[in-house]
């Protein structure tokens, strides 16, 4: 940017260096009338030149940094870089300095079960209540042993002694809750889930963090698609662009 304002100051010195005289001879011009037309064509052909310089500038000028970046990409007109684009770019430039910690929901937030419980209609009716359905197990130390996804339950084969144990998946992702956004998405990936428990340098638990709210993050906007038929194939090849 320093360099496009010298530049810029170099030409219009050169500029004004050789309409000096012009420039000199405008209050010599006879008459009210003569010299406001006068200054007028000059101030005409300045902006020309003025304009001119500025386009070539912008036309060769390469940003130097990150900053620079992002603030071609805000002067940029909407026609040219609509917004939802713009809020794209911008997400992903921040993937890499953004810390896990930032989408992380706290350990408060979180309904723990034992693996000893049983399932059964008060505890289910506990747990989807809580308006979640993702909740991590803890084991006889009260470590997390796995995870139960209610919505992922056949009810109708849910005994009233069927321990929890039984029907909770036994893989479990941690996270640190300063890897950068980027890393937490490679968490997500190579672990096929979409909740991860962030802990600190420690094993201590801090809390959750799932991909949803960091694919909002990505795209810099929620998310939404009210179709939910993915599971068939008839509806997904019959579906319309406006669904």
């Amino acid at each position: 940017m320093k360099s496009f304002l010298k530049k810029l100051m170099t030409k219009l010195v050169g500029f004004f260096d050789r309409h000096f005289d012009r420039f000199r001879a405008v209050p010599i011009a006879k008459g009210k009338a003569a010299r406001e037309a006068a200054q007028a064509k000059l101030e005409s052909e300045y902006d020309k030149k003025l304009k001119s310089a500025i386009k070539e500038e912008h036309k060769n000028y390469t940003p130097q940094s990150e900053k620079d970046l992002v603030e071609i990409i805000r002067r940029t007109p909407t026609e040219a870089l609509s917004i939802r684009d713009r809020n794209l770019i911008s997400g992903a430039m921040s993937f890499k300095s953004r810390k896990a910690s930032l989408i992380m929901m706290p350990k408060d937030d979180i309904t723990f079960l034992s693996e000893k419980e049983n399932l059964g209609p008060l505890t289910l009716d506990k747990l989807y209540k809580t308006g979640d359905t993702v909740f991590p197990v803890l084991n006889r130390n009260d470590k997390v042993c796995g995870l139960l996804r209610t919505d992922k339950l056949d009810l109708l084969h849910i005994g009233k002694t069927e321990p929890v144990s039984k029907l909770m998946e036994t893989g479990v992702a941690f996270a640190r809750y300063d890897y950068t956004l980027e890393q937490l998405l490679a968490v997500f990936l190579r672990n096929r889930t979409d909740y991860v428990l962030i802990i600190d340098d420690k094993e201590k638990l801090l809390g959750y963090a799932e991909l949803g709210t960091l694919i909002s993050i990505l795209f810099n906007r929620e998310i939404k698609d009210d179709f939910d038929n993915d599971s068939s194939s008839s509806a997904v090849a019959n579906r319309r662009d406006d669904e």
